[in-house]
């Protein structure tokens, strides 16, 4: 088999991990700059700072822990007294600048230095990759309406000039089927062809469109919500030293990131307009995933990737990382069938019971 030219790249890496803003700065621009907004800005702020106070007070605990055996013990209490006091300080003086900016959910500090295993990771995790849809938020829900309403339109006018019986796009098995994980002018065709139909590439870029103007309307009127234990996942994963990546054919990745509140935690994104510029096949093609770990600087073999979707199942075990599958019930069942590892019903099923708290409830060390 011939291999992608992303997976051509993948193999010329080092062995050396980089930083996110490292593996930005060494690849060329692939679309248009995004400016964020000053809500986002604050936001990026806040969770940068929780996660540096993180990072030291985990620091702090380690060294009480290496000088166990060269101090006393009522030394040693003393200072993990000190230190958890010091912890509460810090997320309670986060959250009242939480509340006093407007800025939520609130941030937290985790009771203990996080390990991987703590959030269902092999040890040598080096990169997760996250499914947008399904795993990250509930869009998929508007997609399928956004999906069968333009659809149906389309379907129902030709009913009517040809006489034909109008069977409406089913927004379960057909989105799952056909256009799920697909670029919109992908999935056009992959559904008209299970139909019968063909469209000319003006026509079938009229409907793509369509369904991202439906889509828009949806996502002001419906919004989208982060699906349980998500953020508190990413926030673990990033302050684990984890990278942290989003995989996505939608056109509208950033946005449903930003309604969702996880713009800010997450490092890099390969979304609909990157597979056109980058001319990537979508999953279960390995470009994808083999691309988005270029971008975070990270070998296939040291990344996972959590998925919702056979395909992505398929495309991760391909590319040679670990995988996850999100589902629960029959979705769950088909998840272990196409050889997910592991298959949890959401982010939150991963998480060590100890990262569950709420803000506020900090225990200490």
């Amino acid at each position: 088999m011939t291999s992608s030219p992303a997976s051509a790249r993948i193999a010329e890496l080092p062995r050396r991990r980089r930083s996110p803003r490292a593996a930005m700065r060494s690849l060329p621009p692939v679309g248009p700059t995004v400016q964020p907004s000053a809500d986002r800005i604050r936001a990026l702020e806040l969770d940068t700072v929780s996660s540096r106070w993180q990072f030291a007070l985990d620091a702090a605990q380690r060294a009480i822990g290496a000088a166990s055996e060269s101090l006393p013990e009522p030394e040693l209490r003393r200072r993990r007294f000190r230190l958890t006091l010091e912890l509460q300080q810090t997320e309670k003086m986060l959250v009242g600048l939480a509340r006093s900016t407007g800025i939520e959910p609130e941030p937290w500090l985790s009771p203990a230095p996080i390990r991987r295993d703590m959030l269902g990771l092999p040890s040598t995790t080096a990169a997760c990759l996250f499914d947008l849809d399904g795993v990250l938020t509930n869009s998929a829900k508007l997609h399928a309406l956004a999906w069968g309403t333009i659809f149906d339109e389309y379907l129902l006018r030709l009913s009517e000039k040809t006489g034909w019986q109008f069977i409406p796009f089913d927004r379960d098995a057909d989105y799952r089927t056909f256009v799920d994980g697909r670029p919109r002018l992908e999935g056009v065709h992959a559904f008209l062809a299970s139909r019968g139909l063909s469209l000319s590439h003006k026509a079938a870029r009229t409907l793509a469109d369509r369904k991202g103007v439906v889509l828009a309307a949806s996502l002001t009127g419906r919004g989208v919500s982060a699906l349980p234990g998500a953020r508190r996942y990413l926030e673990a994963a990033g302050r684990a030293g984890i990278e942290r990546g989003v995989v996505s054919a939608s056109a509208s990745t950033v946005p449903m990131l930003e309604q969702a509140g996880l713009a800010t935690l997450v490092e890099e994104q390969v979304d609909a307009t990157i597979i056109r510029l980058r001319h990537l096949r979508s999953r279960p093609a390995t470009d994808c995933i083999l691309f988005a770990c270029l971008r975070l600087g990270v070998r296939p073999g040291d990344a996972v990737t959590l998925t919702h979707s056979p395909a992505g199942v398929a495309a991760g075990l391909a590319a040679g990382l670990a995988v996850i599958g999100v589902g629960d019930g029959p979705d769950g069942d088909l998840l272990r069938a196409v050889g997910a590892h592991q298959v949890v019903p959401s982010l939150r099923a991963l998480l060590d019971s100890r990262l569950l708290r709420k803000s506020g409830q900090t225990r200490g060390y």
